[in-house]
Parts: structure tokens; C-alpha cells; sequence
């Protein structure tokens, strides 16, 4: 299982998803995977549920340190590679991937 921390921007109490940043590439091997967000306004909690149910495993997350920055951490499997599109530009970018090796003891999953 790989775990992709895409940074969510300092503030996010809501975001608003419109048709210039709501797409989202997975790939997996040479082939990709689009989805698209629904555009609208969302709060991190309603944003999880509206990736929950493209069938993505998504969770929202905070590592414990001097900042406590919030993630949305998407699991897949390991044969993704990347991920990339308006969505990931929008919130943040990419914070890192792994393969759940980060010490548990410092991850919060809100």
C-alpha cells in the first residue's frame, strides 16, 4: 500500500473546487486513471466523502509536529506511481509518498 500526502493549504476550512482545478490523474504503470472533482465549495470532511465516492480511499491527516500541516492522504496500491493534475496544483502539491514506513506514533487521521 502506498500513501500519498497531498499538503492541504494553510487555510482550509473550505475550498472551492471549480472547473479550472478539479482533475485528478492517477497512474498506475503507463496507464491513468482521471477523475474529477465535483465543483463546489467543501469543507475538508465533505471534500474526503466527494473522493470516498469515486472510489478512492481517502483519508484526512495531520502530522505531529512544530506546524501540525493537514494532509488528504490518499492509500493505493502499490502498483500507482503517481499522481498529478489541476487538483494536486491547487491544494498544495505532493508533500511525499510512502509506503506506510512513516512512524505511525506521529500521524493523526482526523
Amino acid at each position: 500500500m502506498k500513501r500519498f500526502w497531498l499538503r492541504l493549504p494553510e487555510k482550509n476550512d473550505y475550498l472551492e473546487i471549480t472547473a479550472t482545478n478539479n482533475k485528478l490523474s492517477l497512474f498506475e504503470s503507463s496507464t491513468e486513471k482521471a477523475y474529477t472533482v465535483d465543483t463546489g465549495i467543501y469543507s475538508l470532511e465533505r471534500l474526503r466523502d466527494n473522493l470516498v465516492s469515486k472510489g478512492l480511499d481517502a483519508r484526512i491527516g495531520e502530522i505531529k509536529d512544530s506546524k501540525n500541516f493537514k494532509f488528504i492522504v490518499l492509500f493505493l496500491n502499490n502498483s500507482f506511481t503517481y499522481v498529478n493534475g489541476s487538483f494536486i496544483t491547487f491544494i498544495g502539491g505532493i508533500e511525499s509518498i510512502d509506503t506506510g514506513d512513516r512512524l505511525e506514533g506521529n500521524i493523526i487521521y482526523i
